[in-house]
């Protein structure tokens, strides 16, 4: 009897040595990161984690949403979009002194906006009451060829700041809108064609505050904001209007978003020619977006892009395609984005 209670005693030893030393693990790692917090250098990032369907995007103010995904209208039930979550306990405890933004953007083609090669009549309102439903919650939402007629940005949100960038040119044409959520303030705001050739695409840009209940951002009091859609050769327009639109806050505070015609690897060319000011350190997602059907197209062309220092992504979700019963030739995939940017102290 004495033998048996020993053993058991000394695996109880054993246990509690193996939970104390977890839990000096646990504390030293909280501790790095509330030195580096005080000391000014930044804290230690998390590796990303694997892609895992269900995580949900942030919402305004970094809150979770309650994860619900999208059913095509009228088609059959779209597949699960693919997530790309954010990073572990590190990312979460370095995400209190953080500025969070979330962005939704989608190109939904001419197509659909002007019922033209095979595209069903409906497909403009149902796209537009989509891209509500998806776009519910963030903080900026960016339309592409959501429009009437070639060039004039649909009103997206009711209450939402608009800013529409339209692109006319002759019977062809283009169109790009941002919207801001409630309590975002537009200061400036400007737009049009990026070329004035048969390969024009449209922008659209805003000098813009954050709401004052959210963190101002470490030297950045106001951001630049654009909705691009990229030519497939090159931007030779627009440069002026995004310089007098945002001024300095080109430089170092810009956010740009959009279809870029272009991987990931591409869009520091494009911001070149149409932002200036420091490249982008951050560009994401970087996943097939393009287009349907996908038998027929093939790109990685849909991200969102900072050159605000200090910048992390937070997760992204690239929904699948949309409405498709509605024959929406060329549809991108819709894309929600979240980025944590420093918080000024």
């Amino acid at each position: 009897g004495w033998v048996r209670r020993g053993s058991r005693a000394s695996a109880a030893r054993q246990q509690a040595l193996v939970a104390m030393r977890g839990f000096a693990v646990v504390a030293a790692a909280l501790a790095a990161v509330a030195l580096g917090d005080l000391s000014g250098s930044p804290a230690p990032q998390a590796p990303a984690a694997a892609p895992a369907v269900g995580s949900a995007p942030l919402l305004r103010g970094g809150a979770a949403a309650r994860p619900q995904p999208p059913v095509a209208i009228g088609s059959a039930p779209a597949t699960a979009p693919e997530v790309a979550p954010a990073a572990g306990l590190a990312a979460q405890v370095a995400a209190a002194a953080a500025a969070p933004v979330s962005v939704f953007f989608w190109n939904v083609h001419w197509q659909c906006s002007n019922a033209a090669r095979g595209s069903s009549r409906r497909c403009k309102d149902r796209a537009l009451r989509r891209f509500q439903e998806l776009a519910q919650g963030v903080d900026i939402a960016a339309s592409i060829e959501l429009s009437h007629g070639m060039s004039r940005p649909v009103r997206l949100f009711s209450g939402w700041a608009q800013v529409d960038g339209p692109c006319k040119a002759g019977h062809r044409g283009d169109s790009a809108a941002l919207a801001f959520a409630p309590g975002w303030h537009v200061a400036a705001s400007g737009g049009g064609c990026l070329r004035g050739d048969w390969d024009t695409r449209a922008f659209a840009v805003a000098r813009v505050r954050p709401p004052v209940s959210r963190p101002p951002v470490k030297d950045c009091p106001e951001l630049c904001v654009v909705a691009i859609h990229a030519p497939h050769t090159r931007i030779t327009q627009g440069r002026d209007t995004v310089a007098r639109v945002c001024g300095s806050a080109a430089e170092r505070c810009a956010i740009a978003m959009g279809d870029w015609n272009a991987r990931a690897r591409g869009v520091g060319r494009l911001w070149a020619s149409l932002i200036g000011g420091a490249a982008p350190a951050l560009v994401f997602p970087n996943q097939r977006t393009c287009c349907w059907p996908e038998t027929q197209h093939f790109g990685y062309f849909d991200h969102v892009a900072t050159n605000i220092a200090g910048a992390s992504a937070a997760g992204s979700t690239v929904h699948p395609y949309q409405i498709t019963g509605e024959r929406p030739w060329e549809q991108h995939r819709p894309v929600a984005a979240n980025i944590m940017l420093p918080a000024a102290r």
